[in-house]
């Protein structure tokens, strides 16, 4: 950024700018160059005028204690991100307002205009229970709002037939192969099957991961003996092994060519376009619904199979289980043969910390 200048023996750092013929600094921000409160308060400067002060009681001045509080510290990264997203566009709608002066209709008219009124809702449901709680608002109005029922695209899970076209694209040693197979294999969200590593499997041969969602873990057999009911995926893990085995001695499995774990947009928007390529009608995240299903057609409970997804939402995952194929369930039709994988043997100690 032009005419940035840093007082050497403050360390401040300031805008420099002539006005009638006379040097002016702004005090800037000590922030990185990048903070949109630095670029805010720099654009300011450059015309010569103060970015907007925010007002005490206002709905911008609560979001900002909000971030600043405890309570914002233990949301997880990726909550944390989707709250400040929201937070943001409202406060560049009605950032001013009161917020004593906030009323249901108001948040009302606000999810409807929102593109994504589901983590809109959420956002206003984490200001209203804070707000509340410290008599900022009279009460919180967000507790009884629910968003109007859309006409939701079910992401159908990954059949036979779709992982069958994938694997004849993309064989073993390519990126795309490594990352659908550990996806499949995992049903892992995309973002955490993209920082799964060798550190995360237990000694006795379960990977044990943190989901960055909801905090829950999720344990996958990785090298231990399979349960009853997942025996007959003995060919999917051994497809698996064999597809993230050229990417090994890294902190991930498929790392990017520096080392370092993949983007999550990047890996979802590059699924879109493999996927569309192929004229696959699923996504990245049906590969998790996938796992569900087939846990199912194996024989396991709920209990079991959320287990190896990481589910504590019963109906979540009894939502992914019913697209199992009842007439299967009830006909007693035989199962599709095994793939003819050759076992491989791989080192999958756990990696000292």
């Amino acid at each position: 950024m032009r005419n940035i200048w840093r007082d050497p023996k403050s360390g401040k750092t300031f805008h420099r700018s002539r006005r009638g013929g006379k040097l002016v600094l702004s005090q800037l921000p000590d922030l990185p160059h990048d903070h949109p409160d630095f670029i805010a308060a720099w654009a300011a400067a450059r015309k010569g005028t103060e970015p907007p002060k925010i007002v005490a009681g206002s709905i911008a001045s609560t979001w900002r204690a909000i971030f600043a509080s405890a309570q914002a510290r233990e949301w997880s990264p990726g909550y944390h991100a989707i709250i400040k997203r929201h937070a943001d566009a409202i406060c560049a709608k009605a950032g001013q307002a009161k917020a004593m002066g906030v009323r249901q209709v108001h948040i009302r008219a606000d999810l409807d205009s929102a593109n994504d009124p589901v983590n809109r809702l959420k956002a206003w449901r984490a200001w209203g229970a804070w707000c509340a709680a410290r008599g900022l608002i009279a009460e919180d109005m967000t507790l009884t709002l629910r968003n109007k029922r859309r006409k939701v695209t079910r992401r159908p899970p990954w059949t036979k037939a779709h992982k069958a076209a994938f694997r004849a694209r993309w064989a073993i040693g390519s990126v795309p192969r490594a990352l659908m197979e550990l996806t499949n294999w995992t049903g892992a969200r995309a973002c955490d099957m993209v920082r799964l590593g060798p550190q995360m499997i237990r000694p006795d041969g379960v990977l044990e991961y943190r989901q960055s969602k909801t905090g829950e873990r999720a344990y996958v057999p990785w090298s231990c003996p399979l349960p009853k009911w997942a025996t007959h995926l003995e060919p999917e893990r051994q497809m698996m092994l064999q597809a993230i085995a050229p990417f090994a001695g890294h902190l991930c499995f498929v790392p990017t060519n520096a080392g370092k774990p993949r983007s999550e947009k990047a890996v979802i928007n590059l699924f879109q376009r493999l996927c569309r390529d192929l004229d696959l009608p699923v996504s990245l995240h049906g590969l998790r619904k996938t796992r569900a299903v087939e846990s199912v057609e194996g024989g396991a409970t709920s209990q079991q199979g959320a287990a190896w997804t990481g589910h504590i939402d019963m109906r979540e995952y009894d939502d992914y289980a019913r697209e199992f194929d009842r007439l299967k369930a009830v006909s007693g039709t035989p199962q599709e043969p095994h793939l003819d994988v050759p076992e491989i043997q791989l080192d999958v100690r756990r990696k000292s910390t």
